[in-house]
């Protein structure tokens, strides 16, 4: 898993195993008992969820969801598990709340640079306005890259446990 090289804020993987669920349920548990000391680790059928104490929880800090599914159509013999990595939902929900702002806002400008433009009045305000949106988007696409990276140390803490899950 290249958590570090993904281009993506929310890096994704796929897992093939022999194991049964049941033996990863089994498996899952005895971690969780293991490592309440420093993860919280939560399991509702085939979804898990493993998380850094709060008191340990930074802005950055990375939660890793894990789903087992069985019958996949890649490989029918095999138990497939999806991982994701992703930050804590409450700061993704502002995030994606802030990118539909910029988005709506450059939306409007441009439909407002346009009417300007088509009843010959002067547009570059409008112009200002957009080139400054697609700043604050940028902006904001690399401060998400940054704490990711921040959070790659705990990224890594997390893939340790599924690997010690699948492996053991």
């Amino acid at each position: 898993m290249d958590i570090d090289n993904s281009i993506s804020l929310r890096p994704r993987f796929r897992f093939y195993t022999d194991l049964e669920k049941r033996v990863l349920l089994e498996r899952i548990k005895i971690l969780k008992l293991e490592y309440k000391s420093n993860f919280r680790i939560k399991i509702t059928g085939e979804h898990i969820w493993i998380h850094h104490l709060k008191s340990k929880e930074k802005i950055y800090t990375p939660h890793l969801h894990l789903e087992m599914v069985e019958n996949n159509y890649d490989e029918p013999d095999k138990l497939l598990i999806k991982g994701l990595y992703s930050p804590n939902s409450s700061y993704w929900t502002l995030f994606m709340f802030l990118h539909f702002i910029l988005a709506v806002l450059f939306i409007g400008f441009s439909i407002m640079a346009y009417t300007k433009s088509i009843i010959e009045e002067s547009y570059f305000p409008y112009i200002i306005l957009m080139i400054s949106i697609l700043l604050l988007w940028v902006g904001l696409y690399f401060f998400a890259r940054y704490n990711r990276l921040r959070g790659l140390k705990q990224a890594y803490a997390l893939e340790e446990i599924f690997r010690e899950w699948v492996h053991k």
